[in-house]
């Protein structure tokens, strides 16, 4: 059972609950039902199209998380490290399912918030209401912004803004599983020409090839 000091300090550390002062921190400790779960490597946490019926916290550890295609053709790998919030815009809208699996790399501690407390939340404590409308509209204005984004001038940069358009985060390592001929077709290109730029960027070493998956050891060098 965690107690109440546990709790605010494990609050500091996250942007949801910035701003709010000592007092209201405390109270909210002690008055909200928290869920806390350990999970071992290799666990999986959260699946892709689960309802999303809570806020997940990964409050120490590293997860894997993939995204994959609508038609499956393809999926993009990458890693979240603590202390991050797991896909919070997923918890209100249209659609609340998780378009995201995690896995953990490492033993993971993870905190939780029902959907009905986190409504009380907003309610009582106008710091957290704008907290969490502030992260949610942010990730909006990023991904309206890519659309304005000058567009790729060679094929070169055309596969690095495709890397750069399905991964969550500009670093870190990622894993693209695709078929070469998949990603000819997304990038309308022929497959020998996209063979080419991808072997002189391994030859660069900002990627490794493999069998029907692209390693980028660090996504920010690849941007460069």
């Amino acid at each position: 059972m965690e107690n109440v000091n546990s709790i605010f300090e494990r609050l500091l550390l996250l942007p949801l609950f910035q701003g709010m002062n000592n007092a209201d921190l405390t109270t909210l400790a002690g008055q909200t039902k928290f869920g806390f779960h350990r999970f071992a490597e290799g666990k999986e946490i959260i699946r892709d199209g689960s309802p999303c019926l809570q806020l997940c916290f990964l409050m120490s550890g590293t997860l894997s998380t993939t995204a994959v295609a609508d038609d499956h053709g393809y999926s993009v790998t990458e890693q979240v490290t603590a202390p991050a919030i797991l896909q919070p815009e997923r918890i209100f809208g249209l659609t609340q399912l998780y378009t995201r699996s995690y896995t953990a790399l490492s033993a993971c501690n993870c905190m939780t918030l029902d959907k009905s407390e986190v409504l009380r939340l907003m309610e009582e404590y106008v710091v957290f209401r704008i907290n969490l409308l502030n992260i949610v509209s942010t990730q909006s204005q990023r991904l309206q912004r890519r659309l304005w984004h000058q567009q790729p001038r060679d094929l070169d940069q055309r596969i690095i803004r495709f890397f750069e358009a399905h991964c969550l985060h500009p670093a870190g390592p990622k894993t693209l599983r695709i078929k070469m001929t998949r990603l000819a077709e997304e990038l309308n290109d022929s497959r020998l020409n996209v063979s080419r730029a991808l072997n002189r960027m391994q030859a660069d070493g900002l990627i490794s090839l493999h069998r029907e998956h692209i390693e980028i050891p660090d996504m920010r060098r690849l941007l460069g």
